[in-house]
């Protein structure tokens, strides 16, 4: 799959963090996958209770509001409301419980609550369906000109302010959500009728809301289809690559090419493009331009590097990445089987191990080697990593942050380090942004290594001897030109 660096993106810091969270173009995906980790995004432990914002204004539930709503109603002869579901971050309370949930939450809250005065009037009534619930509901004043909202006016506030939340929102969950942040946008309007009871009328209300979120949902999956299709057929993605490192002599092994969308637009970040890519089933359309475009941008690469390719099952049944016409494609852009590395997620390879294993027996025989990518992040099929006969086995960039202080970490990774050895493969450690992380795995002996502290991905080869060479020079181990 392919992988998405999100290294220094904006997130929400565990307490007691200092580390900076300058906010870069998000995530980078391998040469042609997508994967749900991100490279050099942080283990969450979860804050304790003090480090929870606490929303700048308490929000209550629609049904403590009756009596205002009510007096809305009759006063301005309608009411409109905005209906936001967020519903898809109960994901991190189940995955990393509910002070990380809460924490995001309360953001979320106050985002909503800072928007009157900007998006919305300062005297909207902001409300949430349930108390502690992540549906919010806000009930519209009278416009200022007194005249009545119209559906135009409230499906274009209903576009800024889903993209209001979203643009900030993302930042904060994106090492949280294996996903792409989904909000739901609804709107709807109902008229005054002192015939029927006024809360049937609320309930219509937001009803009617809540189906027109699906809806807005639907409409703006198209236009993101769109777009991706756009995107596809003018070939505008980008490569840019980040070194791994030999950890002994400094030299530098290789290089991964990684996939970024248009350049300042929400696709840039390829964690996005992939995500739009899946549900447009526009995968295998993707994955093979990103793949082309890595080889491609790759034709200038030093003889004695090595180019790692991600790879996906699609890849595998891509006619053009077979027999032949393959070998000629490489050919033309000075490169051959011998230099380039297939990397795959642990979790695919054991998914698709029957597919996986004779296909790489086909690739290997022609001289390609195979990397096994995420070691440690949760699946253990290790008899059946080995039998696919790996070159490299790269340790999960999320085991190793903080190794340094790990006990845990530490052994894992000694157990897969010699899993390596015996079966003649090398162990690459990625996601390294600290010395004190470097140096605990110098003193494991782990060979290769690739991460922030050496270099960001860029679209031209940097050699590593060339970057942060002090930082470098000053870890106990390395050998220094």
């Amino acid at each position: 799959m392919e992988k998405a660096l999100n290294e220094s993106e904006t997130t929400i810091p565990a307490q007691g963090d200092t580390r900076a969270t300058e906010q870069v173009p998000t995530e980078d995906i391998g040469g042609g996958a997508i994967s749900a980790l991100f490279d050099g995004s942080e283990v969450i432990t979860p804050p304790s209770t003090s480090s929870v914002p606490t929303p700048s204004g308490q929000v209550p539930c629609y049904r403590d509001e009756g009596e205002t709503i009510h007096g809305m109603l009759a006063v301005n002869r309608s009411l409109a409301v905005l209906f936001v579901d967020a519903s898809t971050l109960a994901d991190i309370e189940h995955d990393y419980g509910a002070a990380i949930y809460e924490q995001v939450r309360a953001i979320l809250t106050n985002l909503i609550l800072d928007m009157r005065g900007v998006e919305t009037r300062r005297d909207d009534l902001v409300t949430v369906s349930e108390d502690h619930g992540d549906t919010f509901l806000i009930f519209l004043s009278k416009k200022r000109e007194e005249r009545p909202f119209g559906h135009g006016d409230l499906e274009t506030m209903a576009d800024r302010i889903h993209e209001y939340l979203t643009r900030r929102l993302t930042r904060m969950t994106s090492s949280y959500l294996r996903r792409r942040l989904k909000l739901g946008i609804g709107y709807s309007l109902v008229l005054y009728n002192p015939l029927i009871n006024s809360d049937r009328l609320v309930l219509q209300l937001i009803e009617e809301a809540r189906r027109m979120a699906e809806i807005q949902d639907y409409r703006l999956s198209v236009k993101s289809k769109e777009v991706l299709q756009e995107i596809i057929l003018k070939e505008d993605v980008r490569t840019v690559f980040q070194p791994i490192l030999d950890l002994r002599s400094r030299k530098t092994l290789g290089y991964e090419g990684l996939t970024r969308g248009p350049q300042g637009t929400e696709v840039e970040s390829p964690y996005m493009l992939f995500d739009i890519a899946t549900e447009a089933e526009l995968v295998f359309e993707l994955d093979r331009l990103c793949r082309r475009n890595a080889i491609i941008s790759a034709a200038e690469l030093k003889p004695h590097h090595k180019l790692f390719v991600n790879l996906l099952p699609t890849t595998i049944r891509d006619p053009e990445f077979q027999g032949e016409q393959m070998l000629s494609f490489l050919k033309e852009n000075n490169l051959a089987p011998s230099r380039i590395v297939l990397e795959i997620t642990e979790r695919l390879a054991i998914e698709n191990y029957d597919l996986f294993l004779e296909a790489m027996k086909t690739f290997t025989d022609l001289g390609f080697e195979v990397a096994i990518d995420d070691m440690g992040a949760g699946y253990s099929g290790l008899e059946k990593i080995v039998h696919l006969k790996p070159r490299y086995l790269k340790f999960d960039l999320m085991m190793v942050r903080d190794i340094d202080t790990s006990f845990v970490k530490r052994e894992m990774l000694k157990a897969i380090h010699s899993l390596a050895q015996n079966v003649g493969a090398d162990v690459i450690a990625e996601g390294i942004e600290r010395v004190e992380e470097l140096e605990t795995l110098v003193e494991l002996g782990i060979p290769y290594g690739q991460g922030f502290l050496f270099a960001r991905p860029k679209p031209r080869f940097i050699e590593v001897p060339a970057v942060e060479h002090r930082i470098v020079n000053e870890v106990p181990g390395l050998i220094v030109d």
